[in-house]
């Protein structure tokens, strides 16, 4: 459950274009992942209890104001670089976490923090153009991103600060307005990080500086309706982060959605993704046979089974029955769960059930 209150201060106090966001989950549960498919890191469910498994967890508190009728945006307070890089709602219409809402290799670095993680944010967005836009955050770089609450706040806990920079091109093709989203950035953390090293007996290995790169896009074929997303869409995108001190090194995926296809349903929507993950070098499996055991490569005898690489497919269907509920059947294969190829492929079924009131 969620509660967000928005405040627009040119209404109570005439200060035009200004608005304050505060928003709260509730967050309880357990990972399907490391409960049945020994996989640490992708997780089938979109919620499921992290940001700290509590009954209260909040997320945004921050203020934004906008300059020339929205060409120029700035945004403050506890943020993230979630909504603004390497970023889509249309990677949501899935389950799955691998791409929802941004591809996993991102949100498992300390300085990528996406919801319901938060961290103290200055964003500037400007548009030079109306198809065009880009965008300037600095961040502080925290692995706590708010901790079990997201009210952890504390100076100890910041390791670095993080520099983002993206841009993109958002064109509408022909009479039917065909939308596109095309987009590139970059963010820098410059906290210290220990490179993935499990067989050496010498000090712990650091480097300053983690790098994410990424490419993305949508784009429109068919226009099915009115609404902006009502057609036939493909999508797809890459993400490198700097290998040897990265969980994913690298991340692929593509997809397919079909919205409002049938003209008495138009905001029913299919929705198909094709997702392939690299682990960074010597990465440790978290699959072992026995409790309190260390399983051993059989190839390497003197290192743990480590994982190399991964693949997730998901379907989905949304239906919509009524003004804010969608209910959405959902089917997932995971190819090597956990990356290390010890666990069998897995079919997971799943249900998405959305009310907004």
């Amino acid at each position: 459950m969620a509660l967000e209150v928005d405040l627009d201060w040119g209404k109570i106090f005439n200060i035009p274009d200004f608005t304050t966001t505060i928003t709260v989950v509730q967050r309880h549960g357990r990972r399907l992942s490391t409960d049945a498919l020994q996989d640490g890191v992708v997780n089938p469910q979109q919620i499921y209890g992290g940001g700290g498994n509590v009954i209260l967890h909040l997320v945004y508190f921050y203020a934004q104001k906008k300059w020339l009728r929205g060409r120029i945006i700035l945004t403050m307070g506890r943020y993230a670089p979630g909504p603004d890089f390497n970023s889509s709602p249309l990677q949501c219409l899935v389950m799955g976490q691998a791409t929802c809402s941004q591809p996993r290799a991102t949100t498992l670095t300390d300085g990528y923090s996406s919801w319901p993680g938060t961290a103290w944010s200055a964003v500037l967005r400007v548009r030079p153009t109306m198809p065009t836009y880009v965008t300037f955050g600095a961040y502080e770089t925290s692995p706590l991103k708010g901790g079990t609450a997201g009210t952890d706040w504390g100076g100890k806990h910041i390791t670095g600060v993080t520099l983002a920079l993206g841009g993109g091109y958002e064109p509408a093709f022909g009479p039917h307005k065909l939308n596109g989203h095309y987009k590139a950035g970059m963010l820098w953390d410059s906290s210290p990080h220990a490179y993935n090293e499990v067989t050496s007996d010498a000090p712990t290995r650091w480097r300053h500086g983690q790098m994410i790169s990424y490419v993305a896009f949508d784009q429109m074929l068919v226009r099915n309706g009115k609404y902006s997303d009502s057609g036939i869409i493909i999508l797809g995108g890459y993400t490198h982060v700097t290998s040897g001190i990265s969980v994913l090194s690298d991340q692929a995926y593509v997809g397919i959605e079909d919205v409002g296809q049938f003209a008495g349903r138009p905001r029913d929507a299919l929705g198909l993704t094709w997702s392939a993950l690299r682990y960074g070098p010597n990465v440790k499996s978290i699959w072992q046979p026995e409790q309190g055991t260390i399983l051993l490569d059989p190839l390497a005898p003197n290192r743990p089974l480590l994982a190399s690489r991964e693949s997730i497919f998901d379907a989905t269907y949304n239906f919509h029955l009524g003004n804010g509920i969608d209910i959405a059947p959902d089917f997932q294969y995971f190819w090597r769960p956990g990356g290390s190829g010890r666990v069998k492929n897995a079919a997971v079924l799943g249900m998405n059930a959305h009310v907004t009131l």
